[in-house]
């Protein structure tokens, strides 16, 4: 077997330190966690991303997944709310006004100090079958515009009203909404009429 030659380098004390520590609770040799992470950077780079990128993916998963989202085929989704919103249209529009307004619930009551930041961080993160979405805020208005030619017309109703319900729930009212097909371009403020 040939001999594993070593090389010495220099890092940051502390993240030196934390990579110890880790290395125990998991049950490793400092020197076999550290080669094992130096083998999946390697191995992310050569796969063309990043491990930060990797990172943050994983992370975006992990947070639809703690505020239920489910991830399902794009076609089937779309096909599934024409049909509901085909044969049932007023309950269709009550499930997406239900679940826009729970979900702004949900991170209302979730202690975090800015609801609605991460609200808008996650709908921008989330809404990756959208072509363009822009969400900005100034004040006391919101504005969003999302694009795709994909949407069909009963998916953006629906997913118009989910957004309006959420954004009632954080207090925005006075709503100036064009939706067409594959288009919503909503502007409200947010305070008293």
């Amino acid at each position: 077997m040939p001999k594993i030659r070593r090389k010495t380098f220099a890092a940051r004390e502390d993240l030196i330190e934390r990579a110890s520590e880790v290395a125990k609770e998991k049950g490793f040799s400092f020197y076999a966690f550290l080669n094992e992470n130096l083998e999946q950077t390697l191995e992310a780079e050569e796969m063309g991303v990043s491990l930060r990128i990797l990172i943050e993916e994983r992370g975006l998963l992990k947070a639809a997944k703690e505020a239920s989202f489910v991830l399902g085929l794009e076609t089937l989704w779309y096909e599934m709310a024409d049909l509901a919103y085909e044969k049932a249209k007023r309950r269709a529009l009550e499930c997406w006004i239900e679940s826009g307004e729970w979900l702004a619930r949900r991170y209302i009551s979730s202690g975090i100090k800015d609801p609605f930041l991460v609200f808008k961080s996650e709908l921008e993160a989330f809404t990756w079958n959208a072509s363009e979405l822009d969400i900005e805020t100034e004040k006391n208005e919101v504005r969003i515009r999302i694009i795709s030619p994909k949407f069909s017309e009963s998916y953006t109703i629906l997913l118009a009203a989910f957004i309006e319900s959420a954004l009632k729930t954080f207090g925005y009212i006075s709503f100036n909404n064009d939706v067409t097909r594959g288009t919503i371009r909503m502007k409200a403020h947010r305070g008293k009429n």
